[in-house]
């Protein structure tokens, strides 16, 4: 009888520890449920909380919109390897159009886990190629260093009165051209370079006027004018840029020309015309050009050794004896055509590296540079010299 009354006990003592384990581990699994969904709230796709590390230090991503691998974009990609740059490419496979690309963009910058404090570099991929790393790392410094992190931060009177840059800076260059200037502003007898001159000039004498010249003005260098080749910016600065972008394009189904949209939407911003539709404009201060050639150089004239990426927009044949010019003024150029050590290296560099490519339904894939450019090309001096197709 003895025995069976503490038989009994036993097993009470024993269906007690099991229920305590079996309590314990219902909590513990609750507790990391908990936790996979807080993570993933902070990491997962969309923009991530800003403050989710107060020392987060802003990433900054390079981007081109290419359909299909072509000699020019072998090149640049060559120039962002040996500069220790990573470049991913937006709408391969995709049917190319300058206005559609920013369809593109959008749907990158919105689903990708980009937070509202990163930089966005946005290029032409076929006709330009990166400088040195040393220019490229100095400008960054400084963009990040001088423009606003968030919404929150951006202030139009320090931006103004030049204390502040502005977080989105298109390229600016020499020649005026706003194709289709003629959707939104009639000029009668007048040629469309006149136009676009015509209508920059209006501009230049509104903001001089205003006193918003620091962010819109007839430069000294002559570089006074948007050219959509080429633009940097912080994340939240470009989502805002591009719902302004989308509401002008409903104003007309005859867009192609996305450098004359943004024109408009940069000069109107500016001078603030009472017929233009408000919700057209972007508050004041948010875009303006690099009229310092900090970050994008249009070359025009003699070398200037200035500028993170040099554009050579337009037909290549316009560029096949500046391109050799410029090319041989770079170190890393240089270091492939005047040492076979360093050549060497770089093409085991080369053979070794993969490359981020999008497709235009926004699947991603990393490739091996040498399945979409032939490394005995953009290994060769000679070939990078010549005149490459976009």
């Amino acid at each position: 009888m003895l025995r069976r009354i503490k038989g009994i006990s036993t097993r009470k003592k024993g269906g007690r520890l099991y229920l305590i384990v079996i309590a314990l581990l219902i909590v513990v699994g609750v507790m990391a449920t908990m936790d996979i969904r807080s993570s993933h709230t902070e990491t997962g796709h969309g923009l991530r909380k800003e403050n989710f590390h107060s020392s987060y230090a802003p990433r900054i991503s390079y981007v081109v919109v290419q359909n299909r691998p072509s000699p020019g974009w072998c090149r640049m990609l060559l120039s962002s390897i040996l500069t220790n740059v990573s470049v991913l490419t937006l709408g391969v496979e995709g049917k190319y159009g300058h206005v559609r690309r920013w369809t593109w963009i959008y749907n990158y910058v919105w689903r990708g886990e980009a937070r509202e404090s990163d930089v966005i570099v946005i290029f032409d991929g076929g006709d330009t190629f990166f400088t040195e790393t040393h220019l490229r790392e100095d400008a960054m410094k400084y963009f990040l260093a001088t423009t606003p992190s968030t919404p929150e931060k951006f202030n139009e009177t320090e931006i103004i009165q030049g204390a502040m840059t502005p977080p989105m800076l298109f390229t600016a260059e020499v020649y005026c051209a706003m194709p289709q200037i003629d959707i939104m502003v009639k000029h009668p007898r007048n040629t469309p370079p006149g136009k676009c001159r015509r209508f920059y000039e209006r501009a230049f004498e509104a903001s001089t006027r205003t006193g918003t010249r620091a962010i819109l003005r007839a430069n000294e260098s002559g570089r006074s004018y948007l050219n959509g080749g080429g633009v940097i910016a912080r994340v939240w600065a470009l989502r805002e840029a591009l719902e302004a972008f989308f509401r002008l394009k409903k104003q007309s189904f005859f867009w192609g020309c996305d450098q004359t949209m943004w024109a408009f939407v940069f000069l109107w911003s500016v001078t603030r015309p009472s017929n233009v539709k408000p919700k057209l404009f972007l508050r004041r201060g948010i875009m303006s050009l690099d009229y310092e050639t900090r970050y994008f150089h249009y070359p025009y004239g003699k070398v200037i050794k200035r500028g993170a990426i040099l554009h050579f927009a337009g037909s290549s044949n316009v560029w096949k004896e500046t391109i050799p010019r410029y090319l041989s003024e770079m170190s890393w150029f240089k270091a492939l055509k005047n040492s076979f050590t360093e050549r060497e290296a770089y093409r085991r560099l080369l053979e070794t590296t993969s490359v981020e490519i999008h497709s235009a339904r926004g699947a991603f894939r990393y490739v091996k540079l040498g399945t979409v450019c032939p490394i005995s090309n953009v290994s060769n001096p000679n070939w990078l010299s010549g005149e490459l197709r976009k």
